[in-house]
């Protein structure tokens, strides 16, 4: 019996995202999932946080090739909301 899924062998692995650590407050989270969520597929705002000197950061996964448009929705989202300091980690696998 052949492997159900054999075709994907063929498939190119999807590029890596990237991880944004921004500072913000609970309230502001919520404006940001709703920016983000009318925007399609550029980024994924997650509820996981960590303190980083008594400052909370949230995560926020951003699609391949669209790292520059999501630090400029973000920055467009300062003049509205509290957003702080934005750390971009790394690519996520």
């Amino acid at each position: 019996m052949a492997e159900r899924f054999s075709f994907l062998k063929n498939l190119n692995p999807p590029k890596k995202m990237h991880v944004l650590w921004v500072e913000m407050d609970e309230e502001t989270l919520h404006t940001v999932d709703g920016a983000f969520g009318m925007s399609d597929g550029v980024a994924n705002v997650r509820r996981e946080y960590r303190e980083i000197q008594g400052r909370k950061f949230f995560k926020i996964y951003v699609a391949p090739g669209c790292l520059a448009e999501a630090l400029e929705v973000l920055d467009r989202l300062k003049k509205f909301v509290r957003i702080g300091e934005v750390i971009v980690e790394h690519e996520a696998d």
